[in-house]
């Protein structure tokens, strides 16, 4: 019997799985999923098994991968070595999660022993019992709180959610980060026996929900991601594996773990480019390996963001309190025309002095810490310094410190950074949007409307009554959107233009990359690819991506046909293939 198993090592990518034997004893015992020790060249290294065959084998005395580097299966005879023990009775790995690594290693075109090596989780070799982590607030209810008057709107969206009955994903348009908490202990409160698994983007987002989800669910509940211990990893994996962990809180690796069948899958702030992977391969997206594990495991999905999809219907969650946030625009353009031309505009100066007279805080956002040329927190400061005098005016967030106006790149804001000072603050600006729609890309609108909602929804969890947006573009029609609601002729001028080019959602996008001397690869590649094309798919390039990467782009406008797949999947190595990217460049 012969079990098909892959090491829990570092392998190259398409290394997939081997073929250990199963000696008696442990016949009865093996299963897929278990996390078993295997001798690996002259170590014993741990395993986990991905299928179990009764084919029989003859001698060999190293293990063979099942599929050679063409990702044809390799059928040379050979006798496996055996299995040394079980390392974990019971598996780590569910069916479900099985599933999803098939379903992941065809879709991005890596092996499933890739995929296993990815999400399996390491046993620690001895087991430190964890300190019990105090509150990082001590009154979580004060930093996330639901007006009365609220309540209702947000009992009646939360019913259109829960009375949803088909499979498809639930889009939710949010107001702030505390009417997102509630929406978060109330469906927790509706579904007791459920588990709820909550995406963020962000490390420093679950580490600011996480104090209240704690007060509200005891130890039922669990945290996820890459700052964790291997030791704490595994006894957080273990509580969502048993079932114990009612309330999952992680980024975007969250996807992979081992989820009960009919939860609830949430990501926040859902069109945040966070949740795709692009700086390592496989360049998976958590909104797509998302989709599948809730198909997979017959759960809801829900997708809350402070902006409203392109091509979606929504539910709008109402806000947590019924304070209104102003918005206004600051052409730029017109302050040009002034001799005296500064990177803040005279009428946002004149509001942050009214913003002082009032004893409150002014928060001013920039894309740049630094810059020679446009705006940057830098230059920002230099001026504020000189026309405005005894004001502490501080360049970087600390909570101990007292400041009057903070000048910071957006992090802070994004991540939460700010809730200690909330309603503390009488105005904020966005000093410059225009490094996002300078980005040569199609999503640039999009992802500019996309940044600037969700800068106002964590102004509104921190309670500002006023944003002022400078801009030196206030004819795009994203800043109009922002600025004066006109999102419907924003959306209908950017799926037309999508359409007129072929790009999503009316194509699919495969982008190539190669590493090293491409003269012969780059070729070879591009002839190999269009021998294969159907009438509908096209092949731009080559071009340089922002990484010096010389690069291919594949559009198709149906899913790509098999002959295509197999020429994508037989690459050498040294490609990198980015299915459904974030940026094309």
């Amino acid at each position: 019997m012969i079990a098909k198993i892959t090491p829990l090592i570092r392998l190259p990518s398409k290394t997939d799985v081997f073929d250990y034997h199963i000696p008696d004893e442990l016949k009865n015992k093996i299963e897929l999923g278990q996390l078993v020790t295997i001798p690996w060249r002259t170590q014993k290294v741990a395993g986990v098994v991905l299928a179990l065959e009764t084919n029989s084998v003859t001698h060999e005395t190293t293990p063979r991968p099942l599929l050679s580097k063409g990702g044809e299966v390799s059928r040379k005879k050979f006798r496996a070595r055996p299995i040394t023990n079980i390392l974990e009775d019971d598996p780590v790995l569910t069916k479900n999660q099985l599933k999803l690594i098939n379903q992941f290693a065809d879709y991005y075109f890596v092996t499933r022993g890739a995929v296993a090596r990815l999400i399996t989780p390491d046993k620690p070799k001895r087991f430190i019992k964890a300190k019990s982590q105090p509150l990082t607030s001590s009154n979580p209810h004060k930093t996330f709180s639901i007006s009365k008057e609220q309540l209702p709107k947000l009992q009646s969206a939360a019913k259109q959610i829960s009375d949803k009955n088909d499979q498809t994903p639930s889009h939710i348009e949010i107001q702030d980060v505390s009417s997102f908490v509630w929406l978060i202990i109330h469906l927790k409160k509706q579904n007791p026996d459920k588990q709820i698994l909550v995406l963020a983007p962000l490390i420093d987002i679950i580490k600011s929900i996480e104090p209240i989800v704690q007060k509200m669910c005891s130890d039922d509940f669990a945290i996820i991601n890459s700052e964790l211990s291997k030791g704490k990893y595994w006894s957080e994996y273990q509580k969502i594996l048993s079932g114990k962990a009612k309330i999952i809180l992680s980024t975007r690796q969250g996807v992979f773990l081992p989820i009960k069948d009919k939860s609830i899958i949430i990501l926040f702030e859902s069109t945040s480019q966070d949740f795709k992977q692009y700086e390592q391969h496989p360049k998976y997206d958590a909104r797509i390996v998302g989709s599948w594990i809730a198909n997979i495991t017959n759960s809801d999905l829900i997708f809350a963001s402070a902006s409203v999809p392109l091509d979606k219907k929504f539910t709008a969650l109402a806000s947590a309190s019924t304070n209104n946030i102003t918005t206004k625009l600051i052409d730029m353009k017109q302050e040009m025309n002034k001799k005296d031309f500064r990177i803040i505009a005279d009428s946002t100066l004149n509001s942050i002095k009214e913003t002082l007279e009032n004893n409150q805080k002014i928060l001013i956002i920039s894309l740049r810490q630094e810059s020679e040329d446009g705006v940057s927190v830098n230059k920002i400061h230099e001026i504020l310094t000189n026309q405005i005098k005894d004001c502490r005016i501080s360049t970087k967030y600390d909570a101990n410190e007292n400041f009057n106006i903070l000048v910071t790149t957006a992090y802070s804001l994004e991540a939460l950074k700010l809730s200690s000072k909330k309603k503390e603050f009488g105005l904020a600006v966005f000093a410059s949007i225009e490094p996002l729609l300078a980005i040569p890309d199609f999503r640039s609108g999009q992802r500019t409307f996309n940044k600037l909602n969700y800068w106002k929804m964590m102004c509104k969890e921190l309670n500002i009554p006023q944003i002022l947006l400078q801009s030196y573009s206030p004819e795009n029609l994203a800043i109009r959107a922002f600025t004066y609601g006109e999102v419907e002729v924003f959306t209908k001028a950017e799926l037309k233009h999508r359409q007129e080019l072929s790009y999503p959602p009316f194509a699919n996008l495969i982008k190539l990359s190669y590493k090293g001397d491409v003269s012969y690869e780059l070729d070879r590649a591009i002839k190999s690819l269009k021998e294969n094309l159907k009438k509908n798919t096209q092949v731009l390039g080559p071009f340089k991506d922002k990484k010096e990467n010389q690069s291919l782009l594949i559009k198709t406008q149906d899913s790509p046909s098999p002959q295509l797949l197999t020429t994508l999947y037989s690459l050498p190595i040294g490609w990198m293939i980015d299915r459904d990217p974030e940026n094309v460049l």
